[in-house]
């Protein structure tokens, strides 16, 4: 029984030993963490996120990137008659939600609350058969002048 449980122990203790050897990684490992690096690199370096930062209240082109240092990117747009999947805006003439806040509070308390419009655009970022996905979430005002006064509450 110690023989076994000997054995046992040197076989483990072998185990360990082998898994905390440091092997050299392969090509394919290393071209792959390359790719996801620059994909990365392109959707932090590319000036997108910057663009979700503010509510967009002028209509025109966005001016998203196509392209960087060889990353193709796409956009796909979730409500295309706002921001098109080419990232142009089109400023509503209407409120988002017409009603009170989720309390049920009065609007009048939370000036421009429901007004705004969240738009998520989906982006794709392509290199060498690799992608990433992101999502932007963009906030459009509508069109100047326009006030909600159709809240239903």
């Amino acid at each position: 029984m110690k023989k076994i449980l000997f054995l046992l122990t040197l076989l483990f203790s072998g185990l360990i030993l082998m898994g905390c050897q440091e092997g050299e990684p392969s090509d394919e490992t290393i071209a792959i963490d390359q790719t996801f690096r620059l994909l990365m690199e392109a959707e932090d370096l590319s000036g997108m996120a910057d663009k979700t930062k503010t509510v967009i209240r002028t209509a025109g082109s966005l001016g998203l990137p196509t392209s960087y240092q060889g990353v193709q990117i796409t956009y796909s747009s979730r409500n295309k008659d706002i921001i098109n999947d080419q990232g142009v805006v089109t400023l509503p003439t209407e409120c988002w939600i017409e009603s009170r806040d989720q309390q049920g509070v009065s609007r009048s308390q939370f000036n421009n609350l429901n007004d705004n419009w969240p738009v998520v655009v989906d982006v794709t970022l392509t290199y060498q058969g690799q992608t990433r996905t992101a999502k932007l979430l963009f906030v459009v005002a509508p069109i100047e002048g326009f006030t909600c006064n159709k809240y239903l509450g």
